[in-house]
């Protein structure tokens, strides 16, 4: 059973899905020169933004230049002070950092001030709770340069990152998409598969697709709610005939943070996810993947949660994003709906 991944971009209809293609040469073609800005969205995180900034000190773009933008979504700019701090130490390497704050509240502003900022013609995104591992930048980008104009957008790997708290028994591989991370397509970079999706956090793209407009500031994370799906936009540029390429070897570990290690807040991500994908659906013109709802109340109400095993627990994630996607469906503004507060 499988069930749309939080935080990701939506997958295309079957009727889009074509092979996957693999950029296999005979001979390496020469190098492209690529200039790319690295993105930072944040939101009162300056202890992990300082630990993302960190790690960007190490990161090398041999293709090109390279500058770090960071938009800070916080009223108060708590993260200006962060910025002040690490820009000394990547400016010793050669790359420019720039701060701007972005008093709309969500996540699709941010992104889309990102874009406004942003002097390059290539653009990663890197989210505040995420590190980028050895080689990231140089991985990430390999495909523009190799490929040229061939690829528009660039998909990473992102690792769990459990800290302190640990990982769970219960929370196994399959379920690892649900925090966004683990995509695990391939071992070997090539261009995804329509029915393959990516996050936002770890992934690069032409500036020019977002000619024609931002990400929708209706869908993604608005403060410290659980909405997402601001990513559909990529889903869309792939419908218009955008190549999408998977780098599994440009990798960050993306910071698990502990309250959500708990199988209420699995089910609640999920609930939220099927309202963010319905919503996100309809933003570009897809048709509902859940019209109806039937719900087997007695097998809902025989499982207990603590002690869930795995094939109960998919069950249940299933039947909460189906609960979300229809509430969003049949809602006319299922932000505010009550039953957006489930469970």
């Amino acid at each position: 059973m499988d069930f749309p991944a939080c935080g990701s971009s939506t997958p295309m209809p079957d009727s889009h899905v074509k092979p996957p293609l693999h950029p296999m040469h005979s001979q390496t073609p020469p190098a492209i020169a690529v200039d790319a800005s690295v993105v930072i969205c944040t939101f009162r995180r300056p202890r992990l933004l300082r630990a993302c900034l960190d790690s960007l000190a190490s990161q090398a773009n041999p293709c090109g230049a390279w500058e770090v933008v960071v938009i800070d979504n916080c009223p108060d700019e708590s993260g200006r002070a962060t910025v002040d701090a690490s820009s000394a130490r990547l400016a010793h390497h050669g790359v420019e950092v720039r701060y701007a704050a972005e008093s709309k509240p969500g996540v699709a502003h941010a992104r889309n001030r990102g874009l406004a900022e942003a002097k390059h013609p290539v653009i990663c995104f890197l989210d505040d709770d995420e590190q980028a591992l050895p080689g990231w930048l140089t991985q990430l980008l390999e495909p523009f340069a190799r490929l040229g104009d061939a690829v528009d957008m660039v998909a990473g790997e992102v690792e769990p990152d459990f800290g302190a708290a640990g990982r769970p028994d219960w929370l196994v591989d399959e379920f690892l998409h649900m925090f966004s991370c683990h995509w695990g397509w391939d071992t070997k970079p090539r261009f995804l598969a329509d029915r393959e999706w990516f996050g936002e956090g770890n992934c690069a793209f032409r500036s020019r697709l977002f000619g024609s407009g931002g990400f929708d500031p209706q869908l993604g994370r608005r403060g410290d709610s659980l909405s997402a799906a601001e990513g559909i936009v990529f889903t869309r540029f792939r419908q218009q005939g955008a190549r999408a390429f998977y780098a599994p070897d440009a990798k960050v570990s993306h910071f698990i943070h502990p309250e959500r290690l708990s199988k209420r807040w699995m089910l609640r991500r999920q609930f939220h996810q099927g309202m963010s994908d319905s919503l996100a659906h309809r933003s570009i013109g897809m048709p509902p993947l859940v019209s109806k709802v039937g719900i087997q109340l007695d097998m809902v109400q025989s499982i207990d949660l603590d002690s869930a095993d795995t094939a109960q627990l998919k069950r249940l994630c299933w039947v909460y994003y189906r609960l979300g996607y229809f509430v969003a469906t049949t809602t006319a503004d299922p932000l505010v709906a009550p039953g957006a507060a489930m469970p």
